[in-house]
């Protein structure tokens, strides 16, 4: 028998049908904002970064050190043994500004001479008390000076006859002055931050951006030696009849200036002088002899034995 409901019971039942269907409504509502919806799922687009010219780094680069960026010297360092040395502000033709100290004792001791010119390119002592510089007065024409008292007084200028130098006055960066040219350019566009003379005809230069090159035919050309990155000075003394060379760099693992030695392939450790490099820019500058290392480290100067692997700050 069928049973018909009461208007009463169908109306209850109305309400609970409706109840239903608005639950499941906003459940629907809160599924489609829930992170697990289709936009949320989508693959999210990958950052493009701004464009960028990064320069690849070489095998050899080393970190740059903002105190100590590779430009060219305007202090140097130059010894005729573990004894004497001279060192000097290079200053410019316009300002002047050249000067130079001399010690007899190791470097215990610093005695102020006259720079003999307005701008120096190279300063050159050659025995106890003789010398000579490469430099220029205000007109920046460059000539060679010498002394045979240890800088107390100087004779010139006279013509640069064989000599090697950077060009005084600190405004043509890129040229130096060879046995045979006087405005060579060993770095092509790229400025000359030091020059090493090794004999009468031959030399090595250190670019500004890391290579040694070398001249074996008194400046007429040049041809590279090593890509050492980090390069802030170089020096060149005679090993058992053959030339070596020497570069002081700023390098990674090194807490100051390494002195290493160069080869076709690059350059090896021989020691790290640890010092601060605070305001050294341009001001790092080595000279080795047969029996003896130096280096000029903004106003600190160190001094090696032969072997140049230990190193200690003069007074």
């Amino acid at each position: 028998m069928i049973r018909w409901m009461s208007d009463k019971s169908l109306g209850r039942l109305a309400l609970v049908g409706l109840l239903a269907l608005l639950v499941v409504d906003a459940l629907l509502v809160a599924l489609a904002f829930r992170p697990g919806s289709a936009e949320a799922s989508a693959p999210a687009s990958t950052p493009v970064p701004a464009a960028t010219s990064t320069a690849k780094p070489s095998a050899t680069a080393a970190p740059t050190d903002t105190a100590t960026q590779a430009r060219p010297l305007t202090e140097a360092i130059a010894a005729v043994d573990g004894q004497r040395a001279w060192r000097a502000l290079l200053g410019t033709c316009a300002q002047g500004g050249s000067a130079l100290t001399v010690t007899d004792d190791g470097g215990k001791t610093w005695t102020k001479r006259s720079a003999g010119a307005a701008a120096l390119g190279r300063v050159q002592p050659v025995a106890a008390t003789r010398g000579f510089v490469i430099g220029a007065p205000k007109s920046c024409s460059a000539g060679e000076y010498a002394t045979d008292d240890d800088g107390r007084t100087w004779r010139g200028p006279r013509t640069i006859d064989g000599g090697w130098s950077r060009v005084p006055g600190g405004d043509q960066p890129a040229l130096v002055i060879t046995p045979k040219r006087p405005d060579a350019r060993p770095c092509g566009a790229t400025p000359v931050i030091d020059l090493a003379r090794v004999s009468a005809t031959r030399a090595v230069a250190a670019c500004a951006d890391g290579r040694l090159v070398r001249s074996a035919d008194g400046g007429s050309s040049w041809t590279a030696l090593a890509d050492v990155q980090g390069t802030v000075a170089v020096a060149a003394r005679d090993e058992q009849g053959s030339s070596t060379v020497y570069v002081a760099r700023v390098v990674e693992g090194c807490a100051g200036v390494e002195v290493a030695k160069v080869a076709d392939s690059g350059a090896s450790r021989v020691a790290c002088v640890t010092t601060l490099l605070e305001g050294a820019e341009g001001r790092v500058s080595l000279s080795v002899v047969a029996d003896a290392g130096w280096l000029a480290v903004a106003d600190a100067t160190w001094r090696s034995g032969s072997d140049l692997k230990s190193w200690s700050e003069t007074a």
